[in-house]
């Protein structure tokens, strides 16, 4: 605990004093739109050992109108580790044609070392399993207005997964599980959105609700045959705009031959931090995640946070039984003033186990 303690705060002061440095130039820079920023990356696990690399942002506003509160962003980051792991991703959040039509999603190579602790809630807790895995991936979201804080659109996704090393002993290695071997998923779907956000990168009142449908199957280039509803409504509000209470809630379902690594899961940067990334999944998830977020100084913010939810295969198992708690701190510092992207930095505590993030943007 201290040693993990000891390495949060050396990355904390490392970050906020390249930052602060940085940043004051971009305060009184008033006469640019857009905003580029480069911070290098330096990190410990022990699944990666060290790892080193650079990420950053570039951040411009449509038909040079800075007064906008949908700026175009480009979120990127390049890490390579002691194990020869590679990271190589880009999400975009992109405005076209006077905010009528928005592009977002993600481009990215991983080369990386997956956790996987089984499916399902009645797995033990001290189960774990490791491989290896390279893939390439796109997500695409083209929505357009079709009315005032209404959009419409398209959804796809993919990802072409190839094992490079799987356990010995443990269960994917026997080939039973659906998506542990190779293939990939080539998603199609619609998404139907409903924006009320007064800032899209750091909102301080309104309210964010997406419902969509995706379908992968065999006709359509997939190597698996599966469908998912997926909806997510965030609500913002805050006391003269210093102090902001934020809540999220999520619910997942998915249906057919869907391969474990596609299922909704909870853990990781977004969903009940202090759980490992895939910690359980399964073909439903329900959480509900709450976030109390406050000034500290100048561009430096505290975050502290909550949630609970659960995965579940059959809507039978909906229900207050097996749920997962978490709660946390966190910092954040506003890289950007204008199209207030922020570096985020999370320690959360769950049940048995506990993590720190560093990532650009919020969980939600």
């Amino acid at each position: 605990m201290l040693f993990v303690l000891k390495k949060f705060f050396l990355l904390l002061i490392l970050c906020l004093s390249f930052l602060a440095v940085k940043g004051e130039n971009l305060i009184r820079d008033t006469t640019k739109l857009n905003s580029f920023r480069v911070i290098p990356i330096a990190f410990y696990t022990p699944d990666t050992r060290w790892g080193f690399g650079a990420g950053g942002y570039f951040s411009f506003f449509p038909q040079r109108n800075w007064n906008t509160t949908r700026p175009s962003s480009v979120i990127f980051g390049l890490s390579y580790t002691q194990n020869k792991q590679l990271l190589l991703y880009a999400p975009f959040n992109i405005v076209l044609t006077k905010q009528k039509l928005w592009l977002t999603g993600e481009l990215g190579y991983y080369k990386y070392i997956f956790n996987y602790f089984g499916i399902g809630n009645q797995i033990p807790n001290e189960y774990i399993e490791k491989y290896s895995a390279d893939f390439p991936r796109i997500k695409l979201n083209t929505m357009y207005s079709i009315c005032k804080f209404q959009y419409l659109g398209l959804r796809y996704a993919f990802d072409d997964f190839t094992y490079t090393k799987l356990d010995s002993t443990g269960e994917l290695i026997q080939g039973k599980i659906v998506g542990s071997k190779n293939g990939n998923i080539n998603s199609f779907g619609v998404v139907y959105s409903i924006d009320h956000r007064d800032w899209i990168n750091y909102p301080t009142k309104g309210f964010l609700a997406e419902v969509s449908y995706t379908i992968d199957n065999s006709k359509l280039g997939s190597d698996f045959d599966f469908q998912k509803w997926s909806s997510e409504a965030s609500y913002y509000t805050s006391w003269k705009q210093k102090i902001i209470l934020a809540a999220n809630l999520q619910f997942v379902y998915s249906d057919g031959d869907i391969p474990f690594h596609q299922m909704p899961s909870i853990g990781g940067t977004k969903r009940l931090r202090g759980y490992f990334d895939g910690k359980y999944r399964d073909n439903g998830l329900s959480i509900l995640q709450v976030e109390l977020r406050f000034p500290l100084w100048k561009r430096i913010k505290w975050v502290a946070f909550a949630g609970v939810g659960k995965v579940f295969h059959t809507f039978d198992e909906l229900n207050f039984e097996k749920l997962r708690y978490n709660s946390g701190l966190g910092l954040r510092f506003e890289m950007d003033p204008r199209s207030k992207i922020h570096l985020r930095l999370d320690y959360g505590f769950a049940k048995q186990s506990k993590g720190f993030y560093l990532t650009v943007g919020e969980a939600f």
